[in-house]
């Protein structure tokens, strides 16, 4: 039966080889990037085919643990993918990270990848750099016209550098992730430099020798800000949002020294989770926070932390949530949290569903 099915096999194979390049790697193309990588084995014809067919390159997963020469492999790979002489590779997703890094000259060949990434029209990139110690970012992350997405994850104690001329007219998703700013200028600069801008996370950023953080932008669909583990002496500052095309607002962890929300009147369920208060500015941060929602029909609210002065909001003639039909509730450790929380509802004069988790 095997010697059968020989000949039917060689031809199948003969038919595959006798198709063109292109076909052939919009085939790999539907291949998982190892599999691919695989075929470059079975001729010279073969060697460089799957480049062109590959668009996302993820490293996140497959770089802890590995041995000097297997690291050397892999850099060595990486090489031939974006350098080959055959065919440039043009990639689409690109997630990197410094795993295999040991000291400052370790990023040279990491910077020169991201580099030829971007100069052939990257859309999407995620940089997760554990090293406290890295070298300043390439200039074109911030200067480029393709860019769709941007993900920065890093862990070093330097503020970040952002070039004077950063300029990303094509940027709609942002996401900054444990970054340190040295004033509010740049991160400012940042977020000004991306004209259509629609989505913006900040996790866990410091931004310091800055009096308030301005986030304005006329497209900002969707805002999500946290800063849970954001020391109270690093969070001194006043939070501006102007954002009139604002849809989602989640804001999680301490409330801060003070807030400005304004023109978030297209805002549909926004998300607050409080973690822990400002001690000194409590009382009158809080009602600011809940200020920018006061026009929402429904609002999620979770409270973590024990702050009698949260609830007290119902003084504050400012605060009534005349449009709120749905309140989502969540508590855990609020001391008489049923009293304040019925205190709270005087301020929801036409409330008609209730969801607690107390």
């Amino acid at each position: 039966m095997g010697r059968r099915q020989q000949p039917e096999t060689v031809g199948v194979l003969d038919r595959i080889n006798n198709l063109p390049d292109s076909i052939l790697s919009h085939i790999l193309s539907f291949l998982p990037n190892k599999e691919a990588v695989r075929t470059s084995i079975l001729s010279t014809r073969w060697k460089y085919l799957f480049a062109s067919s590959i668009s996302i390159l993820d490293f996140e997963h497959c770089l802890k643990n590995l041995y000097e020469e297997d690291v050397n492999n892999f850099m060595n790979f990486v090489d031939t993918l974006l350098f080959n002489p055959r065919d440039r590779v043009h990639l689409e997703s690109f997630r990197v990270n410094d795993y295999f890094v040991d000291d400052e000259d370790d990023y040279l060949p990491l910077y020169g990848w991201i580099s030829t990434a971007l100069s052939r029209g990257l859309k999407n990139i995620g940089i997760n750099f554990i090293n406290e110690k890295v070298p300043v970012l390439p200039t074109l992350l911030f200067t480029s016209h393709s860019l769709v997405t941007l993900t920065l994850f890093l862990h070093i104690k330097d503020d970040m550098k952002i070039p004077t001329n950063a300029c990303l007219p094509n940027l709609k998703n942002l996401c900054l992730t444990n970054l340190a700013f040295e004033d509010g200028y740049s991160i400012l600069k940042l977020i000004s430099s991306c004209h259509v801008l629609e989505d913006l996370t900040i996790y866990d950023c410091c931004f310091h020798s800055i009096s308030e953080l301005n986030i304005h932008n006329l497209l900002l669909r969707r805002l999500i800000l946290c800063f849970e583990h954001v020391c109270v002496r690093d969070y001194d500052y006043v939070m501006a949002i102007d954002a009139p095309s604002l849809v989602y607002f989640e804001y999680t962890g301490i409330v801060g020294k003070g807030y400005t929300l304004s023109n978030m009147k297209s805002l549909v369920k926004p998300e607050i989770s409080i973690s822990h208060f400002h001690e000194v500015h409590s009382e009158r941060s809080a009602t600011q926070l809940l200020q920018g929602t006061c026009n929402v029909q429904s609002l999620h609210l979770a409270i973590e932390a024990f702050n009698e002065t949260f609830f007290r909001t119902h003084l504050d003639p400012k605060l009534v949530f005349h449009n709120l039909v749905e309140l989502e509730f969540h508590s855990y450790y609020c001391y008489r949290k049923g009293v304040r929380l019925v205190e709270f509802l005087h301020n929801v004069p036409n409330l008609k569903t209730l969801i607690l988790d107390l």
